[in-house]
């Protein structure tokens, strides 16, 4: 963006008119000197163009600061030459600024390729579509200077279906993400050797307790779909989540929430359905917690409408557009967004991605703040 960007060629391309201007200015106002201003545009250039442009702008100016001694008849003398010494200084820091500044840049894109290579270990991308399920999913990041937060969440086929986590560190920096890869390792490791839900959220809230500090805490929901409808679901200090259902969205009730991982060790699963065509939100609480610049709340409700007329991918990208326009495009908090879809048993072997739209209105979609979803 600094170097190619639209704005950023119109600032480089308007340094000659700015040097241009101070020259002017100093050669018809009479009873001022401004060369040594000069240098200021190659500083200006420094913190936006590249070295080449710093360079000519540079050079441009001790071309203009040696010049302006013929226009203002000091030419070769004390004041003169301090001028241009002066400019020439100023033209060189440039320089050296736009140096340093292109090599971090560097840098930092070559950290940012790391970044985001480590975040694709952590979070795989999910299957388009897996045992008649569709699914998609989004991960925001807070940190605009990094693309790994504290957020997860997996999809993981075993033989008695398919089982899914999402859940919210506490914290952030390094400390939250090597706590997300504790969770997930246990989550993968647990899915494969587990039965039962319950024995999964036990193995990864053991990992967290082994590896998390005193006041170091994991919320997560915990679901396991089966071929035949039923939704096993634990949540642990998680938000619940949403049943798209015809019509009609509302949040699937956890009958015995318990406490974060990290914090309770024992879990019971609350067993639950859906029909063909459902489709399940799962998110963390960056989505329902987003303010805007009077503090007031992300309105789920007013956009579930949209998350069943349209394919998965466009829906998520829909709910995303519509919290960075609530936010005013700067979250404060990471988000992690997984919507899955009930395909009807004719699409389950031939699902496109993004599942098979669902026609519905909204007029009947309301889900209410007090129904639980910003617990955790």
């Amino acid at each position: 963006m600094r170097t190619r960007g639209s704005a950023v060629v119109a600032a480089d391309g308007g340094l000659p008119g700015l040097l241009g201007l101070l020259v002017v200015a100093d050669v018809v106002i009479p009873g001022i000197n401004l060369t040594g201003f000069y240098g200021l545009v190659p500083l200006i250039a420094s913190a936006t163009g590249s070295t080449v442009v710093t360079v000519a702008v540079g050079l441009a100016a001790v071309a203009a600061a040696v010049a302006s001694g013929t226009w203002d008849h000091r030419f070769g003398t004390g004041q003169h030459v301090a001028a241009c010494v002066l400019v020439t200084v100023q033209a060189a820091v440039a320089v050296y600024v736009a140096v340093t500044r292109q090599h971090r840049e560097r840098e930092l894109g070559r950290v940012r390729v790391v970044a985001e290579v480590a975040q694709r270990a952590l979070l795989p991308v999910v299957p388009a579509t897996v045992n008649g399920v569709a699914f998609a999913a989004r991960y925001l990041s807070a940190a605009a200077e990094t693309l790994v937060g504290g957020d997860l969440y997996e999809v993981v086929t075993a033989s008695g279906g398919t089982r899914i986590i999402i859940g919210d560190v506490k914290g952030k920096g390094l400390p939250a993400v090597r706590l997300t890869t504790v969770v997930l390792g246990a989550f993968r490791e647990g899915a494969a050797n587990h039965p039962e839900l319950e024995g999964i959220a036990g193995a990864c809230a053991r990992a967290v307790s082994r590896e998390a500090g005193a006041e170091d805490f994991v919320t997560a929901l915990l679901v396991d779909i089966h071929s035949d409808g039923t939704l096993r679901l634990i949540s642990a200090g998680h938000p619940p989540p949403i049943l798209l259902s015809g019509e009609s969205a509302y949040p699937l009730a956890i009958i015995d929430p318990s406490p974060p991982l990290g914090i309770a060790e024992d879990f019971t699963a609350t067993i639950s359905s859906w029909a063909p065509g459902d489709r399940l939100l799962l998110f963390t609480d960056g989505l329902i917690e987003a303010r805007d610049s009077r503090r007031a709340f992300f309105s789920l409700n007013d956009h579930l409408a949209e998350l069943t007329a349209v394919t998965l991918d466009t829906a998520l990208d829909a709910l995303v557009a519509h919290l960075h326009r609530h936010v005013g495009g700067k979250l404060h908090d990471d988000l992690a967004l997984l919507i899955a879809e009930r395909l009807p048993a004719p699409d389950r072997a031939t699902a496109a991605v993004g599942g098979t739209p669902v026609t519905a209105t909204g007029s009947a979609f309301s889900v209410s703040r007090t129904d639980s979803l910003t617990e955790g």
